[in-house]
């Protein structure tokens, strides 16, 4: 069982308040002033297709997500894309983009420091010359917090849904543990879930880019306020 396995269906409705036409625009600004002629686009840790929904108006957007649900999901919303149920550590799509982006703070996903450089150095095969790669980080280990604890309720016309979660950590990977309730006509259902990521610092990002054959810079504010990290293919 993967990650999202039983959430995949209520994930929109609950990052309902997430504003992807934003950060949609975001990615565009980026690529207008490092990249106007960009034409397409690989989604990495795509979720359910809803960046890929805006920025399919000016680009050609395909996507790859771990999880096979949100993929069935982004294919319905995207239908001139092709979406693809791949590992991004071990991503081999025999197919380059102008621009591949990871966002979400997704990257964290990879866990270690050489998983981090081993799946930075996958997405660089998969990059055209003078192409570039956009990453939204996750914390860094002194901006994590451990023992965090919070509650999210969304709704709709069907569903009634509260998230509880509480942070934890080992060494460098935050923990952060779900639970769901979820309520409909036919009764309630519980479920739980797991989710661990690297804490990176600026540093080890940067250290991580230049390993798998990048030039980088940062912007500290990014798309959402966890920054962003914007990587071109090293020349030589």
């Amino acid at each position: 069982m993967t990650m999202f396995d039983k959430t995949a269906s209520y994930y929109d409705l609950i990052y309902s308040s997430k504003n992807y036409l934003k950060e949609a625009n975001g990615i565009r600004d980026y690529l207008v002033r490092i990249y106007p002629q960009a034409k397409d686009i690989l989604d990495v840790a795509c979720g359910t297709g809803m960046h890929a929904q805006y920025l399919s108006e000016q680009y050609q957007v395909d996507g790859i997500d771990y999880n096979a649900n949100f993929i069935e999901i982004a294919s319905a919303r995207n239908p001139n894309g092709q979406f693809y149920c791949r590992d991004m550590m071990k991503l081999d799509l025999q197919k380059q983009y102008d621009v591949v982006m990871c966002l979400f703070s997704a990257i964290a996903y990879v866990k270690t420091f050489d998983g981090l450089v081993d799946t930075l150095g996958q997405l660089h095969k998969h990059i055209k010359v003078n192409g570039y790669l956009l990453v939204e980080p996750w914390f860094a280990p002194d901006t994590w917090e451990s023992e965090r604890y919070d509650m999210l309720t969304v709704e709709d016309e069907t569903h009634k849904i509260c998230r509880m979660s509480h942070s934890t950590r080992e060494g460098l990977v935050s923990i952060l543990n779900f639970q769901y309730l979820v309520s409909t006509r036919q009764g309630i259902e519980h479920y739980k879930e797991r989710h661990e990521l690297g804490l990176f610092s600026k540093n080890n990002m940067l250290q991580a880019f230049e390993m798998a054959g990048f030039t980088c810079e940062y912007d500290q504010e990014g798309i959402s306020g966890r920054g962003m990290y914007i990587a071109k293919i090293r020349e030589g």
